[in-house]
């Protein structure tokens, strides 16, 4: 059976792959979007990232605080990148927890919810962008990061 550890494991991976390649590309790739044009590659790398932050936050049991980056900077992927290794591997260590329920502020006040379920929202949240970084590249044929590399199989191919 497949673990919350590996699927954990898997996204730290696949988030670090994802961002190694889109910084390959020429600079104007992060202003490219699907459909919506404030959803640019660019603002789903943070927002990939600052939702991390927040969940692993909430896992914590740490107030919420805002996590922001220079969008305009040259090194933004370098910094977007650092800080998602430094959260992916504290969320990785969340996963031993006892799946307890942990109570936190939203936007619309206090909730709760299960471990596994605040580390399965992260997991699929980061997949799902993933997708959408990749979408809106290939929307502007821009189609060398092809997302079958960057799967659970992927992840056991490159790390076993």
């Amino acid at each position: 059976m497949i673990s919350l550890e590996l699927l954990a494991k898997h996204m730290a991976w696949a988030n670090q792959e994802i961002y190694k390649e889109v910084k390959k590309l020429d600079p104007e790739v992060l202003d490219y979007f699907v459909v919506d044009k404030e959803w640019t590659v660019r603002t789903i790398m943070v927002h990939i990232v600052a939702a991390s932050y927040l969940y692993s936050e909430r896992l914590m049991g740490k107030p919420f605080s805002k996590f922001e980056f220079d969008l305009d900077s040259l090194n933004l992927i370098d910094d977007l990148m650092s800080e998602l290794e430094k959260i992916d591997k504290s969320l990785i260590e969340q996963v031993y927890r006892e799946d307890e329920e942990v109570t936190f502020e939203t936007s619309k006040g206090e909730s709760s919810a299960k471990v596994s379920v605040i580390l399965s929202m992260i997991i699929f949240h980061a997949t799902e962008h993933r997708a959408q970084i990749v979408a809106a590249l290939d929307k502007n044929n821009e189609r060398s990061i092809n997302l079958d590399e960057y799967s659970i199989f992927g992840y056991l191919r490159d790390n076993n």
